[in-house]
């Protein structure tokens, strides 16, 4: 691996751990945030920052705008299809910065002894390892990048990733629906 691509790699990752760790600081402040605009905006404010929570690495998951949503008054239905819609294309651009930017320096990585055995890992599991990022709190992005990195079918992440996570979504919606 050439020194160009440890340095991007360096830095990128420096910059998303930075990033998460300043959300995941200001929690209160951003959940307020989201709160505020949510009943002033409403539904728009529900697909942005259901867009913005899957776009970058944080601590905040996509459905967290749509429950505030619901406990402010607004329909299940609209919440659940516009929550899913702004995930789904924050994901798609997590999937495909993935497969243009960081394909070729992670299958770099590849290619060297001490990382071989955790690709083969991923190309054997990696629509498990999604779906499981999709329904848990294992970071997502990181997921959606590895795959359009790992060259994973659009079929299959549509189906392990997008609708995976639309399903989470839905189900967050159900029960706070009904608990409240």
């Amino acid at each position: 691996m050439n020194r160009k691509s440890e340095v991007f790699m360096i830095i990128f990752i420096l910059l998303v751990v930075t990033f998460a760790l300043i959300i995941a600081l200001n929690l209160d402040y951003f959940d307020s945030l989201i709160k505020r605009n949510i009943e002033t905006y409403g539904y728009p404010a529900i697909w942005v920052f259901a867009f913005l929570c899957d776009l970058l690495e944080q601590p905040i998951s996509s459905e967290v705008p749509a429950i505030f949503g619901y406990l402010l008054g607004m329909n299940v239905v609209y919440l659940f299809v516009i929550a899913s819609l702004g995930s789904s294309i924050a994901s798609l651009m997590n999937f495909y910065f993935g497969k243009r930017v960081l394909s070729s320096k992670i299958l770099r990585h590849c290619e060297t002894k001490k990382y071989a055995n955790y690709c083969k890992f991923f190309y054997k599991h990696g629509n498990l390892s999604l779906a499981l990022a999709a329904l848990t709190p294992i970071p997502y992005v990181t997921f959606c990048w590895l795959s359009g990195a790992f060259n994973m079918s659009l079929k299959n992440f549509f189906i392990y990733g997008l609708l995976t996570k639309a399903a989470r979504i839905g189900f967050a919606l159900w029960i706070v629906w009904l608990v409240v």
